[in-house]
């Protein structure tokens, strides 16, 4: 499961993944994100990857993901910066496996976290908790 709040004075892309997540569809979600948006050009992307326990096909997912980066940024800029959090051990390792994978592919520049306020500070984002900085910044637009 996974949701998505863009939040547009800040151009800022908030993922949230929760329980399980099967690649394909995040993919495929993030497609529709980035269309969505209108994918400005310096926006951030925060992808939560702490309720995170399952998804499927970690290793295809990369691939899948890279493929739809490169063909979207025929059309829509990519990203400025993507920070993955990811607390629990597992989660991390898969987190860096698709970091490493997707870095020399793709524009945007991505880097995984283990601490919410690293994660952020990445972003450019002065803040200790990631769950206070989402609440401060109000509704935002919910993708997807």
């Amino acid at each position: 499961m996974h949701t998505a709040t863009y939040f547009d004075d800040q151009q800022f892309l908030y993922v949230s993944c929760a329980e399980h997540v099967h690649f394909a569809s995040l993919t495929a979600s993030i497609a529709e994100w980035i269309i969505a948006i209108d994918a400005p050009k310096d926006r951030s992307v925060l992808v939560d990857l702490r309720r995170l326990r399952t998804i499927d096909r970690p290793t295809d997912g990369t691939d899948e993901y890279i493929k739809l980066q490169k063909k979207l940024s025929q059309d829509y800029q990519s990203a400025r910066k993507l920070a993955l959090l990811a607390t629990r051990p597992e989660t991390f390792v898969l987190a860096r496996i698709f970091e490493q994978s997707a870095q020399d592919q793709v524009s945007t520049e991505i880097e995984v976290f283990r601490n919410g306020s690293d994660a952020l500070a990445f972003l450019g984002i002065e803040a200790d908790d990631v769950d206070d900085f989402i609440r401060s910044l109000g509704k935002g637009q919910q993708l997807g």
